[in-house]
C-alpha cells in the first residue's frame, strides 16, 4: 500500500513539477515583454509630457503625461523585478524547498501584488489629468474627481478578471503544492 501511495505521489509531483515549469516560462515570457513595453512608454510619455510644458502652454491635462510616465517607469521596475524571480526559479534545489517557494510565488497575495498599488495610483492620476476634460462639470475639481473615481472603477474590474485568471492557472498549482507539501511533512 506504501508503494502504491508512494507511486502516487511521484506522479502527482511530476505533473505539479510540469504544470509549474509551463506557468513559470508563461509568467517569464509576460514579464519580460510587459517590462519592455513599460520601458518604451515611459520615456514616450515623459516626452510628451515635456513637449506640451515647453511647445505648447502649460495646462494641468499636460501634467497627467508625468503621472504616466511615473507608473510606467513602476510598471518597468516591477515586472524587471518578477521578470528576475521567474528567471531564477530553480527546479534542482531540494524537492521541499521548490515546493515552499513555488507556493511562495503564486501566492494571491504576494508581497509583489501590493506594489501595483504605487503605478496604479500613478495611472489614475494621469487619467485623471489628461481625461478631466471629458466630463460635463463645471469646476475643475469636480472632473479630476469623476475621472479619477472612474479609472479607479475600472483598475478593480482589472483586479477582479487578474483574480479569476489566479484562480484558474494559478490557485490549482499552489493547492496542489500545498497538499504534497503537508504529505511530506513539511
Amino acid at each position: 500500500m506504501k508503494t502504491m501511495q508512494h507511486n502516487s505521489q511521484q506522479f502527482d509531483l511530476e505533473n505539479l513539477v510540469r504544470g509549474l515549469q509551463r506557468e513559470d516560462s508563461r509568467y517569464l515570457a509576460l514579464t519580460n515583454s510587459f517590462k519592455w513595453i513599460m520601458w518604451v512608454l515611459s520615456p514616450l510619455y515623459f516626452l510628451l509630457f515635456l513637449a506640451g510644458v515647453i511647445v505648447d502652454r502649460p495646462e494641468i491635462d499636460k501634467i497627467g503625461f508625468l503621472f504616466f510616465s511615473l507608473a510606467f517607469l513602476s510598471f518597468a521596475l516591477l515586472f524587471n523585478s518578477l521578470h528576475k524571480e521567474f528567471k531564477a526559479v530553480d527546479y534542482g534545489v531540494s524537492t521541499l524547498e521548490m515546493l515552499r517557494k513555488a507556493v511562495g510565488r503564486y501566492a494571491l497575495c504576494h508581497p509583489k501584488t501590493y506594489l501595483t498599488i504605487i503605478p496604479m495610483l500613478f495611472s489614475a492620476l494621469g487619467f485623471s489629468f489628461t481625461a478631466q476634460r471629458g466630463f460635463p462639470f463645471a469646476s475643475l475639481e469636480m472632473r479630476i474627481l469623476v475621472a479619477f473615481g472612474s479609472i479607479l472603477l475600472m483598475l478593480f474590474c482589472g483586479a477582479l478578471v487578474g483574480y479569476f485568471i489566479w484562480r484558474k492557472h494559478q490557485k490549482p498549482l499552489r493547492d496542489q503544492a500545498l497538499i504534497i507539501l503537508k504529505e511530506m511533512g513539511g
